[in-house]
């Protein structure tokens, strides 16, 4: 008998461990995704996009070389870029692209 609890037990701690890190993982990649530099290297500034739309705060920034990736992270899975295709050379940023980030994907910019 004693032997069955303690079979029953094992079973039930691995089974809550077993539902347990799979959610861990996917709130992990929520809101999270790559940047990538596609055609050249790239200055890149993000902003959080609330729900509504609405630019909020400067999340990242920074310069991707070509081929290279940069991950973000987004509060709520949306976020806009402005950017600068020549970023040896001064001048203003282009951009304003609204774009969904979530599961790690791969977004080419610009």
């Amino acid at each position: 008998m004693k032997n069955i609890n303690l079979n029953l037990m094992i079973a039930l701690g691995v089974l809550i461990l077993a539902v347990l890190l799979p959610t861990q993982n996917s709130d992990a990649e929520e809101g999270s995704c790559y940047l990538k530099a596609h055609e050249s290297d790239v200055f890149v500034i993000v902003y959080d996009l609330d729900p509504d739309g609405n630019m909020g705060p400067k999340i990242w920034e920074g310069r991707i070389n070509q081929g290279q990736t940069a991950k973000i992270t987004t509060p709520h899975g949306m976020f806009r870029y402005d950017y600068n295709a020549e970023p040896d050379v001064d001048q203003p940023l282009s951009g304003g692209f609204d774009r969904y980030c979530n599961n790690l994907e791969t977004i080419l910019v610009p």
